[in-house]
C-alpha cells in the first residue's frame, strides 16, 4: 500500500514538473553575481523604459535559500520579476496579497508577479522548504 502511494506521489509530481516547464512563459535567466550582499532595492520612479519595453525590479532567489533582496519597495502598478537560480522548483506563496498567486517556476527561470496595487500595502511573501517543515526566501513587497 505504501509503495503504491509512494508511486502514485512520484507521478503527481513528475507530471506537476512536466505541466510547470510546459507553461512557463519567461526565457531562463544567467544567474546574477551580486558581490555587494544588498539586502533591501528601493524603486522610487516607475518602472525604467528601454524602448517600449518596461525594466521590472528584480527578487533573486539564492542557492542558499535567500531571497535577494528581501526587501523590495515598488510604486503602485509594478510588477516585480523573480528569477529563481535556487536549483529546485519552487512556489511562492503569500497570505496577505494575491499578486503571487501563480508564481511557479522551476530553476533557472524567471516570471513576473502580477501588478501591485493599492499603494500603501505591505506584502510578504515565502517558499515551503521541500518537506513543508519551514519558509524559505522569506521577503516583503512594500508598495508605495
Amino acid at each position: 500500500m505504501k509503495t503504491t502511494k509512494n508511486l502514485w506521489l512520484g507521478a503527481v509530481a513528475v507530471a506537476v514538473l512536466m505541466w510547470a516547464s510546459a507553461c512557463g512563459k519567461n526565457a531562463p535567466t544567467a544567474p546574477s553575481d551580486n558581490p555587494s550582499g544588498r539586502s533591501e532595492v528601493s524603486v522610487t520612479a516607475p518602472a525604467e523604459t528601454i524602448g517600449t519595453m518596461a525594466v521590472s525590479p528584480v527578487v533573486t532567489l539564492q542557492p542558499d535559500l535567500t531571497a535577494d533582496p528581501a526587501s523590495i519597495t515598488v510604486p503602485e502598478w509594478t510588477a516585480v520579476l523573480f528569477v529563481n537560480n535556487s536549483g529546485r522548483y519552487v512556489t511562492v506563496h503569500s497570505y496577505n496579497c494575491s499578486e503571487f498567486s501563480l508564481l511557479r517556476m522551476a530553476s533557472g527561470y524567471s516570471r513576473s508577479t502580477e501588478y501591485f496595487t493599492p499603494a500603501g500595502k505591505t506584502c510578504d511573501y515565502f517558499v515551503w522548504d521541500i518537506n513543508w517543515s519551514r519558509k524559505i526566501f522569506v521577503g516583503r513587497v512594500v508598495v508605495q
